[in-house]
């Protein structure tokens, strides 16, 4: 991180792109990548430029082109997915290191994209002059962006599969080959990294870095984080909960991993859901704090959570009090820490 403490910020003019017209129906984006990515080459090798300057802001890179900062902005987008920039909140877009990139190059989602759409019109048997279906329903069959299938769409033009007549696209040739291309998103290398790092510093009831320490340590933005977490998770490797405790590494023993309140958040769950009703009058705060041995604040908080949950209201009066409005879950089914599911590493090692 401190090497982009206070990077150089790259000049528009420095660039010098000269791409101000583009051919009827071809893709601007894809020929600015490819652009953008031999300037990169280019100015890294003559010394030009150096690891970690700043590219220029979109709208400024966007207004010297002659084009839209959406169009700047997936440029951006396909050039880091490629491996040879990195976006950070509040820094901007910097340039990789060249050894970062040969280590790290990720294979692009246009690729992807391409692949798919390939295998699309191979499965369905088109034929040479036949229309190719919207960007949106390819969007819907592949589960990839509207922009990431037009930008693959400009790929499969320039490599003659496709080409635009009237509104639409239409097969140009079927006898492409398919390649065994695999996704592997920035997210995917980060979610790899995260399970090798609570494999190797992380106890069992240790809490995990914030997530902003996650970016810092494998130097990606903190989103990138957030998405590889919801990864993990979608895997079963992880569980989500939400609040301000972050994330722990747990071995099943899950009393241990809670915070007193939660402790006790768990024993009124148990409590509602076994002898209360809708519409039910809790005991007070004075009494369940009496009944657990903790004191009134402890209950209180624990009460709050299931209150902002629905499942209790408060009532002020000579006839107020705390009732019921809905029976929560079972506690393992409420209960979902940010944590390493145990099996998962013991398994992975076997």
């Amino acid at each position: 991180m401190s090497q982009i403490s206070h990077p150089r910020q790259i000049n528009v003019a420095e660039m010098s792109p000269h791409i101000h017209s583009f051919a009827s129906g071809e893709n601007k984006v894809n020929k600015l990548s490819d652009w953008l990515i031999q300037w990169i080459e280019k100015s890294l090798r003559s010394g030009k430029i150096k690891p970690f300057d700043l590219l220029p802001a979109k709208g400024d890179l966007a207004f010297h082109i002659g084009v839209s900062k959406g169009t700047i902005q997936n440029v951006f987008r396909f050039v880091e997915d490629c491996g040879y920039v990195e976006s950070r909140q509040k820094i901007g877009t910097y340039i990789k290191n060249p050894e970062e990139q040969a280590s790290e190059k990720l294979t692009s989602k246009r690729e992807l994209a391409a692949e798919e759409i390939k295998k699309y019109i191979r499965k369905n048997n088109f034929k040479a002059g036949d229309y190719l279906i919207s960007t949106r329903k390819l969007s819907e069959i592949t589960g990839m962006s509207n922009t990431t299938i037009r930008i693959a769409i400009g790929s499969l033009i320039s490599e003659n599969v496709l080409k635009k007549e009237n509104n639409g696209f239409i097969i140009n040739k079927t006898d492409f080959k398919l390649s065994s291309i695999k996704a592997q998103t920035l997210v995917e290398k980060t979610a790899e990294s995260i399970r090798h790092y609570i494999s190797t510093n992380i106890n069992s009831g240790s809490k995990l870095p914030a997530n902003f320490e996650l970016a810092e340590i494998f130097n990606v933005s903190v989103k990138t984080i957030h998405d590889s977490l919801k990864l993990l998770a979608k895997e079963g490797i992880i569980q989500t909960r939400r609040g301000q405790y972050g994330t722990v590494f747990a071995d099943g023993k899950e009393a241990e991993t809670l915070y007193h309140y939660e402790k006790i958040e768990m024993k009124l769950r148990h409590f509602i859901s076994e002898k209360c009703e809708v519409g039910a009058k809790l005991p007070s705060i004075l009494e369940f704090s009496k009944m657990y041995e903790v004191s009134a604040k402890t209950v209180k908080k624990a009460l709050d959570n299931l209150a902002d949950e629905g499942y209790i209201t408060y009532s002020r009066g000579r006839y107020g009090g705390t009732f019921v409005t809905d029976i929560p879950p079972a506690v393992n089914e409420a209960y979902k820490w940010l944590a390493l599911t145990p099996g998962y590493l013991q398994n992975s090692q076997n």
